[in-house]
């Protein structure tokens, strides 16, 4: 019993307060679906009623959710003792069941702040969780649940920003309850609704009697976004959309629709971004946004989220120069003059002198080895995590040269750049010392030749991703390491991509949720010749010409814009 409801309740914790007033979303069949669920032994109101259009509470989700699994007499019948002095009465049982079950710690010592408001995306995220979906195995990110819930039918692309904009009421916790009975399980066998059937928590003439089970069974949740107030998030004003040069259509591939846009690069410039052109910072999309004025912006590379440095992976390049490199992925860079090319660029950066040259392996990335490359873009400054040498430039010319040693912090010359070579590196017989006042520079090299032709001549912007989907007009199926995982492949997950058809168009990819596998065929659907996968999930931000087509659920720091010329 522990093992099936670990699954479905194991957040109550994560539940967090709404700051907003609630705005009262109730929708028209939430009467009859509270009617619907009470028949089923699923609902219950208040001493007022149903009482639809109040906020719900931590409490109330987490027996809604007992009840919505057929669980409450085991809970009623707990005879635990319940370690939160702030839940008393009715709630008291429920409490004391979900601890007892190691579901929840509370908020605090010996509290559960019970009268707490719950948010959909908390709400959400157990119901899919209900479904058998596991985020705890990266099937979904608890941040992004309202987005893929709209994936696998739960609720219309529309009703995941409305949530994601207003608090909810206890109508919209009813309809989500319902929606999910006639949703199916994670493995397609059956609905919830079966499910509970199958369990005898009701019989299969209340199930039909209520219409969660039977022919014509079925409801998706919908709902609109709130009209905007001055506490809403303002939209910038759209920028000049072009339609020659950017063009937004929305497209069905199997079970898959998507937000595409379609950019000549020819006739806008497309622009990798950093904010404040500083590995590590991060802002809200909107913010992005706003401050860009691009016409649309969608995110770029994954990148160390969780971490308090939240450095990106794989190359990339914001007017013309590195601000990070790190090779293994795709990438895909643009020229000045709008040529686009796709590949697995093995990037080094070679630092000059007219007397002699040394390599380094890669640009700002925090750990020491070899050689490493650290520009103004990496911060002010570069703490070692290994002994070594450090050189440093700045004007054009070498400024030092010294031995460090572990965690000793060195500032990054602004105008100019640092390089760390480790013990192994300077041993070396062919190793030449640099001489401060020397004149210095550096370029950017391909330690190989790419396969597929990439080359960095020309470039402004790259961005990079994984798993790569489409390769010469072909499904690709290898996966890169580190992305072999099933939230980067079989589960279903919102997801962003970019890739490049045959007439030398991006193609700029939003989906609420998809497989990898849906993202490659729904890739070469769009006539895409090379494509790979962006970063997804929480991350997924797409906009275009004044409407946000996805909002992410956190801050991101890699985008990439466009503007029409």
């Amino acid at each position: 019993m522990k093992e099936r409801l670990f699954a479905l309740l194991t957040a109550c914790v994560l539940m967090v307060s709404l700051t907003a007033i609630p705005v009262s979303a109730m929708g028209p069949d939430s009467t009859a679906h509270a009617d619907k669920l009470a028949s089923l032994r699923l609902f219950r109101g208040t001493a007022e009623g149903y009482n639809l259009e109040a906020a719900p509470t931590r409490l109330q989700g987490l027996i809604m959710l007992i009840r919505l699994l057929g669980l409450e007499e085991e809970a009623l019948a707990c005879q635990d003792p319940n370690p939160f002095t702030d839940v008393t009465g009715t709630g008291d049982r429920y409490a004391a069941y979900a601890y007892a079950n190691g579901l929840t710690k509370g908020t605090g010592a010996a509290a559960f702040t019970p009268s707490r408001a719950l948010s959909a995306g908390n709400y959400v995220t157990f119901l899919l969780r209900a479904l058998g979906y596991d985020d705890a195995q990266g099937d979904f990110a608890p941040s992004g649940a309202l987005q893929f819930a709209a994936g696998v039918s739960l609720m219309t692309p529309g009703a995941a920003s409305a949530l994601s904009a207003a608090p909810m009421d206890r109508g919209d916790l009813v309809d989500l309850s319902y929606a999910a009975l006639t949703c199916k399980m994670k493995d397609g066998s059956r609905t919830l609704a079966a499910k509970l059937r199958d369990e005898g928590v009701f019989t299969t003439g209340e199930g039909e009697a209520a219409g969660v089970l039977g022919k014509g069974a079925g409801w998706t949740f919908e709902r609109t976004a709130p009209a905007a107030s001055a506490e809403t998030a303002p939209v910038p004003a759209p920028a000049p959309a072009a339609s020659a040069a950017v063009v937004h259509e929305k497209k069905t591939v199997g079970k898959v629709t998507a937000h595409v846009l379609t950019v000549d690069p020819k006739l806008a410039t497309v622009k990798a971004a950093l904010v404040d052109n500083t590995l590590g910072h991060t802002a809200p999309f909107s913010k992005i946004v706003e401050s860009s004025g691009a016409a649309a912006v969608i995110n770029g590379n994954f990148f160390a989220s969780y971490s308090d440095f939240k450095i990106p992976v794989g190359h990339v390049m914001v007017d013309g120069q590195f601000v990070y490199g790190t090779s293994g992925l795709s990438s895909l860079g643009v020229t000045a003059d709008g040529q686009v090319r796709v590949g697995r660029p093995a990037l080094f950066t070679r630092i000059k002198t007219p007397d002699t040259s040394w390599t380094a392996y890669e640009i700002n990335v925090p750990a020491q080895y070899g050689s490493i490359l650290y520009t103004p873009a990496y911060g002010p400054s570069v703490t070692m995590t290994k002994p070594g040498s450090v050189m440093t430039a700045a004007a054009g010319r070498i400024t030092g040269f010294q031995s460090v040693a572990e965690e000793t912090t060195v500032p990054i010359p602004a105008g100019g750049f640092l390089v760390y070579m480790d013990a192994a590196f300077t041993s070396t017989e062919y190793f030449q010392t640099p001489v401060p006042g020397t004149p210095v520079s550096t370029e950017y090299y391909l330690h190989k030749e790419d396969p597929e032709g990439f080359t960095l001549d020309g470039l402004v912007s790259v961005v990079s991703g994984a798993p790569r989907l489409v390769q010469d007009g072909a499904a690709v199926t290898e996966l890169e390491q580190g992305f072999t995982e099933a939230r980067f492949t079989t589960a279903v997950s919102p997801r962003s991509a970019i890739g490049v058809n045959a007439a030398g168009k991006l193609v700029l990819v939003s989906v609420p949720g998809a497989t990898i596998q849906q993202m490659r065929e729904l890739m070469l659907a769009l006539g895409c010749v090379d494509a790979f996968n962006l970063d997804g999930g929480a991350s997924c931000g797409m906009y275009y010409d004044g409407t946000y087509l996805a909002k992410p659920g956190r801050e991101l720091t890699v985008t990439l814009q466009v503007f029409p010329r």
